[in-house]
């Protein structure tokens, strides 16, 4: 006898979805378990195996948990504003609205196919305005207590889509979609302020199982440093350059300061500075570069020193002088940095 996989999938999934057997109820008298799975930005082309990859763990989860009598809540939904859709809808002329809900009914007719036991009667949708009004709420409670603030960064920006890029979508310094060449511009943009919760997060990371190396990514995402902020002069100006250090300790071996290619400061004083098209080219280059190809550690140390203004120490009163360097940005710390090379590894290896 021969097995058919398609009509028996075909006839239990019919049944599972007549009878909502995934459907998360209000019995209370269970225990409850929440599995969430990163929900899938519904593009044209379909699903790929990684979503499959993806989806498969939990999904695994949820069933043996059902089998031990858990009242399971297992969502699905689609997170659905994004480029490719514009771009789309720009190409054909349909509009986006009608774009999204035919991926979303692509994406729903495989996943179920595929048979996920997601619970179908919880379906989100991120542009539905039911949704993202709560979106809006959220951020404007947050904007009330200060939590959500502006100021200046780098983004990835792609000239011939006009739009801005994560830099998972401009990976080797090109536009995922068009293939162009991204530049770095400073922009405006919003941040939450998840450091007045620093200490809070921190320790909430005591109560939770985690894989150590998954913890110090959690660390590292938090960011929570402890340090000061030391003013140093600049020659012939009443300015202040503002450095963040974590170790003022070391303030006696400064020996050079750095900063950002983007820094005000040299827009500001470009008539004193003798070399600016040096300092233009330098520049242009670094606009080229993702701000991941400019943080990372292993890579050459490049610069040009600023000709005509240099900084003075604070405590020795001694002229300092200043380079600029793709490996200071401005949307770390200050956009300055003072360098010790005697303790920095990334300053000695500019210094040599």
């Amino acid at each position: 006898m021969q097995y058919n996989f398609a009509e028996v999938e075909a006839k239990w999934q019919k049944i599972w979805e007549e009878k909502q057997t995934f459907a998360a109820s209000d019995d209370h008298s269970k225990p409850k378990f929440y599995a969430l799975v990163e929900f899938p930005y519904p593009s044209g082309a379909g699903m790929h195996v990684g979503h499959i990859k993806a989806y498969s763990g939990l999904e695994v989860v949820a069933r043996k948990r059902r089998l031990q009598g858990y009242n399971v809540l297992f969502p699905i939904g689609f997170d659905a504003f994004g480029l490719p859709t514009e771009n789309y809808a720009i190409k054909t002329g349909m509009h986006p609205r009608k774009v999204t809900d035919m991926n979303i009914e692509k994406f729903t007719d495989q996943l179920k196919h595929v048979g996920f036991s997601f619970d179908w009667s919880r379906v989100i949708d991120t542009t539905d305005e039911d949704y993202y009004r709560w979106t809006q709420w959220i951020f404007l409670k947050m904007f009330e207590k200060g939590l959500a603030f502006r100021d200046k960064t780098l983004v990835n920006y792609c000239p011939s889509c006009k739009v801005v890029l994560s830099n998972e979508d401009s990976q080797g310094g090109k536009c995922d979609i068009c293939h162009s060449e991204i530049v770095q511009k400073p922009k405006d943009v919003w941040y939450l302020r998840i450091t007045e919760y620093a200490d809070k997060l921190l320790e909430g990371l005591n109560e939770v199982d985690f894989l150590p190396n998954i913890r110090l990514q959690q660390e590292n995402w938090i960011g929570k440093s402890t340090g000061a902020f030391v003013n140093f002069g600049v020659k012939g100006t009443d300015e202040k350059l503002r450095i963040y250090t974590t170790r003022p300790d070391t303030l006696f071996g400064v020996t050079f300061m750095v900063l950002a290619p983007e820094h005000p400061i040299i827009e500001k004083y470009a008539d004193r500075i003798a070399n600016m098209d040096a300092i233009n080219a330098y520049k242009a280059e670094c606009a080229k570069k993702t701000e991941f190809e400019r943080a990372q550690l292993v890579k050459d140390k490049t610069g040009t020193k600023i000709e005509g203004l240099c900084a003075i120490h604070p405590l020795t009163g001694e002229e300092i002088p200043l380079y600029i360097s793709d490996y200071v940005m401005m949307g770390y710390g200050t956009g300055a940095i003072m360098a010790v090379p005697a303790h920095d590894e990334r300053d000695y290896d500019f210094a040599k």
